[in-house]
């Protein structure tokens, strides 16, 4: 009776175990990495950390040379034409993936997050602040610095939902 009972413990300790699932709270890509684009795909930016990728979908008309003051960004909501997306694949992903004309098969997508409705029903924005890039020798103009930062933002898969009241996506550059 004793080895049963044991049997069954043990079967029971066995089958409540974690399956593995992904349970994301929060990520965290360094925000001084610059933001990735790819020129065949307009208006797609991304970061990526070994397996890990955060995606933004906006139109590349968002980005423009006219300088914004610190405290007057650019904002845009999170709706159906401005997406903010998390992604875990499989493995390590590359520039490669997102700038192939068709997406390759491999790696899988483990897990995604959309972006959506932030805190206390207000909707997602994406900021956009533009500074000129100058030489400090020859006071040349070289481009412009887009920084983008997310605001108010939920993100949310099938199963979770986590928040992010502002969240540094990093810093987009483009040249004259």
């Amino acid at each position: 009776m004793k080895r049963f009972l044991g049997l069954l413990v043990c079967a029971f300790i066995f089958h409540s175990c974690d399956d593995g699932d992904i349970n994301l709270k929060n990520f965290n890509f360094d925000t001084t990495a610059p933001v990735n684009d790819c020129s065949e795909n307009n208006g797609l930016f991304f970061k990526i950390k070994s397996n890990e990728a955060l995606i933004l979908e906006i139109p590349l008309s968002s980005f423009s040379n006219d300088v914004t003051p610190a405290d007057q960004p650019v904002s845009l909501l999170i709706n159906s034409e401005n997406h903010v997306i998390y992604r875990l694949f499989s493995r390590t992903v590359t520039e490669s993936y997102f700038c192939s004309s068709v997406p390759p098969a491999d790696p899988i997508v483990s897990d995604e997050w959309n972006a959506s409705q932030g805190v206390e029903g207000v909707s997602g924005i994406i900021e956009i602040t533009t500074t000129q890039i100058v030489n400090p020798d020859t006071q040349v103009l070289l481009g412009y610095n887009h920084h983008i930062v997310f605001k108010n933002v939920t993100f949310s898969n099938s199963d979770n939902s986590f928040v992010y009241e502002t969240y540094v996506f990093g810093n987009y550059v483009t040249s004259i």
